[in-house]
């Protein structure tokens, strides 16, 4: 029994290029915006934005040879040389799946790596989604060689290999809820701690957890495994989206820790203790561990003790005049 579908792999095509060329003009924009906050509201790259603003510029020449692909095939087989299908496979589709499956892998360690520095840089957190993370990207290159080897013309995977394909995604489905999860979670702990990030509105909150945990990501993931589960034609659309987003999605990151709006372990509350003493002669400088304290001849002196954003304790000082 046959199934009609609401588009067909031709149709498929041709929107899922023009939709990426939208997605891709947003991504442009988001891009060099990110470019501009780095460069210029921080021009010291601190250790932990240097790896990920490398990898926005990767994913970003990513995103932009997909697009040319997607739009090569679709001018090439309607205006240059007019075929019967455009969603009939080449190699230079077969270049642009296996650059989709690289995104998903580059976006995935970006994201990894979120979660490491979210996580108070602690290892045990991201062994297990490495470890997903590659067995994922390993059984989605080998898809792209099992099409090419059995049908290498079909515009969809075919039957034989959908359940591997339909695995190698749900891994990388599996592996972004994970992630999203512990994200999502370390969130809500500091913002929990941190009496300034819950006065913030529920929407201006609600959409720094979206960003923070990939889960624009997430959603793009959910809708293409599904619609490839089912041989929908429909994933002709997705696909070229999902691209752009697995690299729009990082970028969000990168915008927020630019700017230094991101959500860090290191953001706990700040109490206070403030107490006045009055000290002899002599001027002292004390430093015990994360508290110092500096006292001026023969002067009373406001000592003030709490909490810097850095996990530390300090000790502010002010001369009564």
């Amino acid at each position: 029994m046959s199934t009609v579908h609401t588009v067909n792999s031709d149709q498929a095509t041709f929107l899922g290029m023009g939709f990426e060329a939208l997605a891709y003009g947003i991504y442009t924009l988001l891009f060099f915006t990110s470019l501009a906050v780095l460069t210029w509201r921080t021009p010291a790259l601190n250790a932990s934005k240097k790896p990920m603003f490398a990898a926005t510029i990767f994913m970003f020449s990513l995103a932009t040879v997909h697009f040319s692909l997607n739009f090569n095939n679709v001018y090439q087989g309607l205006m240059v040389k007019p075929t019967a299908h455009i969603s009939d496979e080449t190699h230079l589709l077969a270049g642009a799946d296996m650059i989709f499956s690289i995104s998903d892998f580059c976006s995935q360690l970006i994201l990894i790596y979120r979660c490491y520095l979210v996580w108070s840089r602690n290892p045990w957190v991201i062994i297990l989604p490495i470890l997903i993370s590659c067995a994922s990207v390993a059984c989605g290159i080998g898809l792209i060689g099992l099409v090419l080897t059995i049908s290498p013309n079909a515009p969809q995977a075919p039957a034989a290999i959908v359940p591997i394909g339909t695995a190698a995604f749900s891994m990388s489905l599996c592996l972004n809820f994970i992630v999203s999860a512990l994200i999502v979670g370390r969130i809500w702990y500091i913002t929990g701690l941190n009496r300034e990030i819950k006065t913030d509105s529920a929407i201006r909150r609600a959409s720094a957890i979206i960003i923070e945990s990939g889960l624009l990501f997430l959603a793009a993931q959910l809708v293409f495994v599904v619609l490839f589960a089912i041989k929908h034609p429909a994933q002709a659309i997705v696909e070229p989206i999902a691209t752009q987003i697995y690299g729009i999605s990082p970028t969000l990151i990168i915008v927020r820790v630019g700017m230094g709006s991101t959500f860090e372990p290191t953001a706990l509350p700040e109490s206070s203790l403030r107490f006045r003493v009055t000290l002899g002669r002599k001027t002292r400088s004390t430093t015990t561990g994360t508290s110092r304290m500096t006292a001026t001849t023969g002067s009373a002196t406001d000592v003030e003790m709490g909490r810097l954003p850095s996990e530390s304790s300090f000790v502010k000082s002010r001369n009564d005049e």
